[in-house]
């Protein structure tokens, strides 16, 4: 064959910040080190890999030889290395100083490492915005990879891709290597030889042409089933072997060494875009996710808030003085900013507890450098302030001191969204309310069998249990806390918690006024409730280093009676989520374990207890609640490997019977008590 064509393949190493020990150790074991392995036997094959930052803290604490492997590869030219955010953020969600300064954590840690400055960014989840190109080449970027249906989008015919072509303007532009859609649905899942005999018929019509491909590496055995196949099956040697068979026309190449080799084909511009699993997934846009998801939108403005803090102290005298704490702090924000938390595809990403929970634990580690920093350790005063918090020219409440960060949503219900205890790191309402997925239907169809249709591959994999039926169900409003319910009096708990009932008055997801009243926040509404006008209001205060206080006053404005039921939801979530080192507790004992539902009666305060003395929580009640509905918060939803149910939130429901003559009053006073080790 005559023609002579390049091969440019780019490998993506992640996992993100939060993810489990033992599986950071299982993608090792089973994905990063044999495909090294492999790679090293075969040294006139070339590749540009990138690598996350959570992913080489992982390395350098667990397995630094890693790192010195992949550092000889470098140096023998056989590996380019890419760079990126440092914690893989999705950079059209972060503000342009934490683009920059992620791309340079990530390019200097690779100086210092492996001895070069990437050339090349890794657009995480290949989100792109036209925004962002500047900021790439002020960071020292010359290319990126991104798929060729990005390139499609542009105006480019899609036989007209072999190569890379120009973005941006004349000032401020880098090159974009467009990724092969066959080759990433082929490789590792199609033989080694269907690829070639591709590529070989692609490449007949021109000279010098380029095949760029770039994907995730855990495709090769870290993904469900793959281990088997392209490790002991053979499939990646044998690709490899292929590949050196056939490089007297087909020659492996790294991306900045085919920008010596070649000019552009062409200038384009692209438009914001990803990959299109992702524009499926997203709505058309990666930050619909924010709309779709009301606690990824908490996560990110919470992230918004403490980058603007962190700014601050960058940019005041302080900086002189407190360098070191501050990097430390935006450390921290880094990674709180790591994507996988904040969306949802085929992967568990927001659903998942503990990717939530190392969100908001970092978030609030940098907070607590701040305070030190800014309010030193003697001042503990709460400041509370209406601000737009949600950027919707609405107002949102924020209480905060050292102990405590507490935001309330006064357009959600007057509800607490957020509630941080700090000494712990933690957001004591990380939860998610049951969203409406579309493979819900084909979680129902297949249980009951109506589908006649064949699966698809992805599909057919995922294990499906029948009692995944029973636990869809749909939240009518965000999962928080203090969203108030007047209930009728024959209500049943498994309705309440089906979300199967008639919602009196509808505060739960209505707007409240909001006052700030010294060190209280008070949220008030009047609404009709069976046919009389009922005045609720709520005040919210820090009262102390482990306690928030929490006031009603129910008035009745009719000129009639209300004999009606009256209740708030407490959806709370613990540090270590459903564990079995935390039980119910009531003024009756223990009553049982966290993941089980039930009712207590007669007591004036409900806890959960930690056995292990971390944190525990209580709350006590001035006035008996007729009874207190209690159960688990569960989803369903997707990964990779199956349908599951995740635990999220345990929700507690204290009831009272409400009497109010016309123009009376009730009261009620909850304190919220945190006790913990030291």
């Amino acid at each position: 064959m005559n023609s002579k064509a390049y091969f440019a393949m780019g490998l993506h190493f992640h996992q993100p910040v939060g993810n489990f020990d033992d599986i950071l150790e299982r993608a090792y074991n089973n994905c990063y080190k044999p495909f090294i392995d492999i790679f090293s036997q075969f040294p006139n094959i070339k590749m540009t890999f990138h690598f996350s930052g959570n992913l080489l803290d992982f390395f350098e604490a667990r397995h630094p030889e890693f790192i010195d492997r992949i550092k000889t590869l470098v140096n023998s030219g056989q590996v380019e290395i890419m760079g990126g955010g440092y914690y893989e953020p999705i950079l059209q969600a972060i503000p342009q100083r934490d683009i920059t300064g992620q791309i340079n954590m990530l390019s200097e840690y690779a100086e210092k490492r492996f001895c070069v400055r990437p050339k090349g960014v890794w657009i995480a989840e290949r989100v792109w915005s036209p925004g962002i190109v500047k900021d790439l080449k002020n960071t020292g970027m010359a290319y990126s990879i991104l798929d060729d249906m990005h390139i499609i989008l542009a105006g480019v015919d899609e036989d007209d891709l072999r190569g890379y072509f120009m973005t941006g303007d004349d000032n401020d532009n880098i090159a974009i290597f467009p990724s092969n859609k066959f080759l990433r649905y082929a490789i590792p899942f199609k033989r080694p030889r269907e690829i070639i005999t591709y590529l070989k018929k692609e490449c007949r019509s021109r000279e010098n042409l380029l095949f760029s491909y770039g994907d995730d590496a855990e495709k090769f055995g870290e993904w469900p089933w793959t281990y088997d196949w392209v490790y002991r099956k053979g499939w990646l040697a044998n690709f490899f072997k292929e590949l050196t068979k056939n490089n007297n026309w087909l020659e492996t190449v790294t991306f900045s060494e085919y920008l010596d080799l070649q000019p552009p084909l062409d200038n384009v511009n692209i438009p914001e875009a990803s990959y299109e699993e992702m524009m499926k997934w997203s709505g058309g846009r990666w930050m619909n996710f924010l709309t779709k998801y009301p606690e990824s939108d908490q996560m990110h403005k919470r992230m918004m808030y403490v980058s603007d803090r962190v700014d601050k102290l960058v940019k005041s005298a302080q900086y002189t003085v407190h360098s070191e704490k501050i990097k430390k702090a935006q450390r921290e924000l880094y990674k709180a900013q790591t994507n996988c938390p904040y969306w949802h595809g085929v992967f568990g990403g927001i659903y998942m507890h503990n990717l939530r929970n190392a969100v908001f634990e970092h978030l609030i580690n940098a907070d607590k450098i701040s305070d030190e920093i800014e309010n030193g350790k003697q001042d503990n005063q709460a400041n509370v302030r209406e601000m737009d918090f949600y950027n919707n020219n609405a107002k949102a409440v924020i209480l905060e001191n050292n102990n405590f960060f507490i935001c309330i949503d006064a357009l959600r219900g007057g509800s607490v969204r957020e509630l941080d205890y700090k000494p712990k790191s933690v957001n004591l309402i990380n939860t998610l309310a049951r969203h409406k997925e579309s493979y819900h239907k084909k979680i129902l169809d297949r249980i009951n069998k109506k589908s006649t249709e064949p699966l698809e591959m992805h599909e057919v994999i995922k294990t499906i249990e029948p009692k995944l039926k029973d636990a869809i169900h749909y939240d009518r409003h965000t999962r928080s806390c203090l969203a108030d319910h007047f209930i009728e009096k024959d209500l049943a708990m498994e309705d309440f918690a089906n979300c199967n009932y008639i919602d009196l008055g509808g505060f739960a997801d209505a707007s409240y006024s909001v006052r700030i009243d010294g060190q209280n926040a008070v949220l008030a509404r009047e609404a009709e409730v069976k046919g009389m006008r009922i005045q609720n209001q709520k005040a919210i205060s820090i009262s102390s280093d482990k306690e928030i206080k929490i006031s009603y006053a129910l008035r009745n404005e009719s000129n009639s009676d209300l004999d009606s039921f009256f209740g708030m939801e407490f959806n709370i979530s613990m540090p270590f989520a459903d564990s079995d080192r935390y039980s119910y507790e009531s003024s009756k004992g223990n009553i049982g374990a966290l993941n089980k539902a039930g009712v207590a009666q007669e007591t004036d305060f409900f806890a959960i207890k930690d056995a292990g003395g971390y944190l525990g929580i209580k709350l006590a009640f001035s006035s008996y609640p007729e009874k207190i509905w209690y159960f688990p918060v569960l989803t369903v939803s997707q990964s990779e490997r199956a349908y599951s149910i995740n635990y999220q939130s345990l929700c507690i429901f204290p009831i009272w019977q409400v009497k109010l003559q016309s123009k009376g009053e009730m009261h009620m006073d909850i304190a919220w008590k945190m006790s913990c080790s030291a």
